[in-house]
């Protein structure tokens, strides 16, 4: 049943972004094709969840969840992630990780409401897959590129769990196991 809504929500998530695309093209607004995906993004300045404006799509199915917003640009920006809080709630301290896309990119994304301690290492990993790391930057959110997401999304695709390992901004070292199934 979980796997039938994350399927759907993706959907959903896939007809409302390509529909942004499609209303930018037939006003005139063609984009360059090289636009569309940039070799790299570090860091993204996008909204975490906890935002009071309200989203053009969400769905939840278990720990993951699926939203739509509309940037400042009016593009569309989606994502789907899971979602994990460590300790105790009165700490706020969770995790998000999960694939985001716009008209203008597209990775995996990996956030948490602490921040990451900068400079350390981020490892993500799908079960017993080559573990993807990246340099964690100052803020709360990084976004890999385009080439890491889609091995990433390959490996969950017929994946059970996915594993990351960092540390949060206070220098505790945090474990995150989601299932995928």
């Amino acid at each position: 049943m979980r796997k039938l809504l994350l399927n759907a929500s993706l959907t959903a998530i896939l007809v409302a972004g390509c529909s942004t695309i499609f209303a930018a093209e037939s006003n005139g607004k063609m984009m360059d094709s090289n636009a569309m995906l940039p070799e790299a993004i570090s860091v993204t300045p996008v909204p975490m969840t906890g935002n009071k404006k309200s989203h053009l799509f969400e769905e939840r199915a278990g720990t993951w969840k699926a939203t739509c917003d509309r940037m400042e640009d009016n593009k569309v920006y989606c994502r789907m992630f899971h979602i994990e809080q460590f300790g105790e709630w009165k700490a706020k301290n969770f995790v998000q990780i999960g694939p985001a896309w716009s008209p203008n990119a597209v990775g995996f994304v990996i956030a948490t409401y602490l921040g990451f301690k900068e400079g350390t290492t981020v490892t993500l990993g799908i079960d017993k897959h080559e573990r993807h790391e990246f340099t964690a930057p100052r803020g709360n959110n990084l976004m890999t590129s385009p080439e890491v997401a889609k091995k990433i999304l390959e490996q969950m695709e017929n994946g059970s769990k996915v594993v990351i390992y960092f540390n949060s901004y206070s220098g505790v070292q945090q474990l995150s196991l989601a299932d995928l199934g």
